[in-house]
């Protein structure tokens, strides 16, 4: 016959009652007699009959190692509602840490959320982030994009570089003029840590305008929330955009231009209810009826005066690419490759043809001081979103872009297809011959 030797500390561990007096040995479980035995030749025997509920009586922590470390909460509340059978415990006691819990559940201590800590003026708190690098260059040469966003309106400006360390630049020109345009100075600016942030230019400039500049924790992203979120939303917006009308990949820093006045003119769950991003920056309500589908086909109207004698073409085709900074009009690239700014377009965004003409009062430019990306502006290089400004000939009929120090406001024709006549008589370039 064999045996099994039991344990009396461990009999206890599991809740069980041991008893040893005058060579009897009573064991009890729940108040009950589990067991009882005599003792021979130093040991005791035990009548094992009663046993069976020993193994399945257990402490709480046996009972959590046994149901694969699951949560104490929820074994605690099986036994309240005696969810199951066979789960009996009576030694509610767990461990002050489960070290195996600690190697293979342990998780970030979440954020506190930041609902109701809000600033009070534009520029108290100015939230940064970088995108990029991009799979192709802009049409500019772009591979990045960086966002500044107002933390009190919720504003966002974009700049275009070519490499990281052009956004020190890009900050220099946005913070000038947002300071201008708001009568604030900047308090606290919020980024990551990335190099093109902490640079040592980047904190001489912080030191000399007294900025407090805020940087997230190594592998904590969620610290600078609002520009990660504002950067994947405006891919995601650009991304639809392109699809939607199947337009070129190097037409991406377009998109996300365009992505950002759209976005600085709608509502945000972020703000009161019926205000815009536009209105709480500039304090004027927007109006959107000129807005029109990116990536469409258009036809720019042109004046007589750039017609090709009486039967020539009174349009050139192209396509819609955005909403140029500091004009009333829409920014399109011809067929022939030349971009164009230009007042009075024909549209069609579905299958029928509408023609579109800015109005004078149109609010497009109250926010030039705003919208301080890089002015975007047209030569025969293909110049993107980032390049955005005046599309304008030198006598001689040559391009020029806006870039171009050398260039005179003087000797250079806007193109206003509609407007004023030319006044110099000369010929804008379109493709119609």
């Amino acid at each position: 016959m064999g045996f099994i030797f039991m344990l009396v500390g461990m009999m206890k561990e599991r809740g069980a009652e041991a008893s040893l007096k005058r060579g009897m040995s009573i064991i009890k479980m729940n108040e009950k007699i589990a067991a009882c035995g005599t003792r021979k030749n130093g040991l005791y025997h035990m009548n094992m009959a009663p046993m069976s509920d020993v193994a399945a009586v257990a402490s709480l922590q046996l009972w959590h190692e046994r149901l694969g470390h699951v949560n104490v909460a929820d074994v605690k509340r099986m036994i309240k509602n005696k969810a199951v059978d066979g789960l009996k415990c009576t030694f509610m006691v767990v461990k002050d840490i489960c070290e195996p819990c600690v190697y293979g559940k342990a998780a970030m201590t979440p954020l506190p959320s930041a609902r109701g800590v809000r600033v009070t003026r534009r520029l108290q708190l100015v939230h940064s982030d970088l995108g990029g690098p991009m799979s192709d260059p802009s049409r500019g040469g772009a591979l990045y994009f960086g966002t500044f966003t107002d933390d009190f309106s919720r504003w966002t400006d974009v700049v275009f570089l070519h490499k990281k360390s052009d956004l020190l630049a890009g900050y220099k020109k946005w913070l000038t003029k947002a300071q201008l345009h708001t009568g604030n100075k900047i308090k606290v600016l919020r980024s990551d840590n990335g190099g093109e942030h902490v640079s040592s230019a980047f904190k001489a400039l912080h030191d000399e305008n007294g900025t407090m500049h805020q940087t997230t924790v190594s592998d904590t992203p969620q610290q600078n929330g609002v520009a990660k979120r504002l950067n994947r939303v405006l891919v995601e917006m650009a991304r639809t955009m392109m699809r939607h009308k199947d337009v070129n990949q190097d037409l991406w820093a377009d998109a996300i231009k365009t992505a950002i006045h759209i976005k600085n003119r709608v509502t945000s769950r972020a703000l009161p209810v019926g205000k815009t991003l536009h209105g709480l920056w500039t304090g004027n309500k927007f109006d959107v009826s000129h807005m029109r589908v990116f990536g469409s086909t258009c036809w720019v109207v042109l004046h007589k005066s750039h017609v090709e004698g009486k039967f020539g073409d009174m349009a050139a085709k192209g396509i819609f690419v955005g909403y140029p900074d500091g004009s009333k009009a829409y920014k399109v690239i011809l067929d022939n490759g030349k971009v164009v700014k230009a007042r009075s377009v024909v549209f069609s965004e579905k299958n029928s043809s509408t023609v579109a003409n800015v109005p004078e009062d149109s609010p497009v430019d109250e926010v030039v001081e705003g919208e301080t990306g890089l002015d975007a502006g047209s030569d025969d290089q293909n110049v993107d979103a980032e390049d955005d400004g005046e599309d304008d000939l030198q006598d001689d009929g040559s391009d020029k872009s806006a870039d171009d120090n050398q260039g005179s406001a003087g000797s250079q024709l806007k193109t206003r297809c509609v407007g004023a006549a030319d006044r110099g008589g000369r010929r804008l370039s379109t493709g119609v011959q």
